[in-house]
């Protein structure tokens, strides 16, 4: 079991993704890169406060080339979606306890990319969430979520 947030959970995820997609029916053909921005809450032990833990996710043709964590913003870096939310909230939807469609259409995580893509993509995107909440088993060496006994 990795522990979250680790070079190996990465991959773990991305393997997760990998397994996962094989099964779909269809997958989209297109390639796009994804930004997921982790803000330090004050709540989460991963994020110190105010700081911003970064990682890309890369598909192309439906499988997850790399997923991998990056020091800062690279702007070279041509991004189709970016997912932004804080840390607490990304632990609690890491650990399963909490559903990521919820925090996206609650506005607790923001998501700026093509919306109608992502909804023609339901199955992929599902999988994509899944992956990172579910399909991992994780270790939290700094403490699990909840924090405080709320997720």
């Amino acid at each position: 079991m990795p522990d979250v947030y680790t070079p190996e959970w990465y991959e773990a995820v991305k393997s997760a993704i990998n397994d996962r997609v094989a099964t779909l029916a269809s997958v989209p053909v297109d390639e796009f890169t994804i930004a997921v921005e982790i803000v330090g809450d004050g709540r989460t032990p991963y994020v110190a406060e105010g700081d911003v833990r970064r990682f890309l996710i890369r598909l192309e043709g439906g499988t997850c080339a790399w997923y991998r964590e990056l020091d800062a913003d690279d702007p070279s870096v041509k991004l189709d979606y970016r997912f932004t939310g804080p840390g607490s909230d990304f632990d609690a939807i890491a650990a399963g306890l909490a559903d990521p469609i919820d925090a996206a259409l609650s506005g607790t995580i923001r998501v700026k990319g093509d919306m109608r893509f992502l909804m023609r993509q339901a199955e992929m995107v599902q999988v994509l969430l899944e992956a990172y909440s579910q399909g991992v088993e994780t270790t939290w060496p700094k403490g699990r979520p909840p924090y405080d006994g709320v997720s």
